[in-house]
């Protein structure tokens, strides 16, 4: 069928002509008016896993439920909800909206003395349609980077703008940056899909991979594996715990700080601890003068890499060791306040903030909700010709960052509230729609979308035709 909008696979509706599965299931292509091909066979795509004989170094297939130990996840608390799901893989969870995810690995990459430095592969599902990934390659152990890296840092962004287009949502792809004496190569399941002539000035970084799942969506991504070639282990296992900041803005030195602190339980009696935490940068202060309060102890914070930015907006990852008297068996249990100061702050934020003591995380991943129930397309709608007699009003139904649609049955068109169009579409996943109207003088128009379950919440688009508009 010419023009497809979607496809119906064994039930299931989706708006990309990829979807992921097993088996052989029968596939119908569906128009903008939701009528049915006929089914058609789909042909199973053989796998081919000999890409894993390269990473000799760090391979990880996310068995293991114990997240923390290999990696330090950064992303808004509740916002960014990691777990285990099926077959081994990585879950995250974004229910929030406009939020991103990072990991960063805690053995680093460590490059060779051959033609070909190192290479770093993610099998993931973030780069759909609508989604990022972002690989940062980073020397030192930042957290996370934000929109300006370090100048040595190698950054690779995969999203719509990256061909191959067609990357279906919820569906695996392999993504390897290849770092060469004469430049990096990107590949996509094998194939080349980006090149530069940037080569690394270090010898070890740390493999940094910020997940963006879809907007206007729950989001969800997925990562099957995570791989680079040649590795140095971290120097000590850590266990991580969360410490929120009494104000989440950066105060000046000797500004009144809320009396909100933290509990001392985790540093109670332990040989060793280090605070560490990610700020958002303001207009301006001495990140050199930053110090992290607890109680009456002040800590000096500093970077954990070299040549960040200064710019407003970037983030920049800093750490401080703990003093031992923090650390005695016997004392207070809560240091009050707990703040971050620098002189300047200038609105400088704090992103997160955690302490990190000796000691393998206890801390298990729990089991991934089942997968997001189908969503509806996004409605919009606009004029897109008035003259003084007629409106050419233009609808689309856009589903393709969906991961499964739910399917509608059509929209009816209001004019002055008073029904003026139906188009049905049963069974529909979406589509472009034109309807030309005749009309004089100014206006409101509603459209409205009908989806097929009648329990579903209806959705409505308003404009307004004046004089003005011609």
């Amino acid at each position: 069928m010419t023009g497809a909008s979607g496809y119906e696979v064994n039930g299931r509706v989706v708006a990309s002509p990829e979807v992921s599965g097993s088996g052989r299931p029968e596939v119908r292509a569906v128009d903008a008016f939701g009528q049915r091909s006929l089914p058609v066979r789909a042909e199973e795509r053989p796998s081919d896993d000999s890409w894993r004989r390269a990473y000799t170094g760090w391979l990880d297939d996310f068995d293991s439920t114990f997240l923390e130990r290999r990696y330090h996840l950064s992303g808004r608390r509740g916002c960014v909800n990691p777990g285990s799901g099926s077959a081994g893989r990585l879950v995250i969870d974004m229910p929030c909206g406009n939020d991103t995810a990072v990991l960063r690995a805690r053995p680093l990459l460590q490059l060779k003395d051959a033609d070909e430095l190192g290479r770093v592969a993610v099998v993931t599902d973030a780069a759909g349609p609508r989604g990022k990934l972002v690989l940062d390659l980073v020397p030192g152990t930042p957290d996370r980077v934000g929109p300006i890296p370090p100048a040595d840092a190698v950054r690779v962004v995969v999203d719509d703008s990256v061909s191959p287009g067609t990357r279906g949502a919820g569906v695996l792809h392999r993504f390897e940056v290849v770092l060469t004496r004469d430049g990096v190569r990107v590949l996509q399941d094998g194939a080349q899909i980006a090149m530069s002539d940037v080569v690394p000035k270090w010898r070890e970084a740390s493999v940094l991979i910020g997940v963006t799942p879809p907007p206007s969506y729950p989001g969800r991504v997925v990562i099957d594996t995570i791989a680079f070639s040649g590795s140095l282990p971290p120097p000590d296992e850590v266990t991580e715990t969360q410490v929120i900041a009494g104000t989440l803005r950066v105060l000046e030195p000797d500004e009144e700080a809320p009396g909100i602190g933290t509990a001392r339980a985790p540093l109670r009696g332990v040989p060793s601890a280090r605070l560490r935490a990610t700020v958002r940068i303001g207009d301006g202060g001495d990140l050199n003068g930053l110090v992290a309060q607890l109680g009456s102890a002040r800590l000096p914070m500093r970077p954990v890499v070299d040549g960040w930015s200064a710019a407003e907006d970037s983030e920049l990852t800093v750490a401080g060791d703990v003093p031992a008297e923090l650390l005695a068996p016997d004392g207070p249990d809560a240091l009050t306040p707990f703040v971050l100061r620098m002189p300047g702050a200038s609105q400088a934020q704090v992103l997160e903030s955690y302490l990190e003591v000796p000691g393998p995380s206890p801390v298990k991943l729990p089991n991934a909700p089942d997968e997001p129930a189908p969503v509806l397309p996004v409605m919009t709608a606009e004029f897109a010709a008035v003259t003084p007699n007629e409106a050419m009003l233009v609808i689309t139904l856009d589903a393709a960052s969906a991961r499964s649609v739910a399917p509608v049955a059509g929209f009816e068109v209001y004019i002055d509230s008073g029904h003026v169009a139906t188009v049905p579409m049963p069974g529909g996943v979406g589509g472009r729609h034109e309807l030309l109207i005749s009309l004089k003088g100014s206006h409101n128009v509603e459209v409205r979308l009908r989806p097929e379950d009648p329990g579903r919440q209806t959705d409505s688009v308003w404009l307004e035709l004046s004089r003005s508009s011609r």
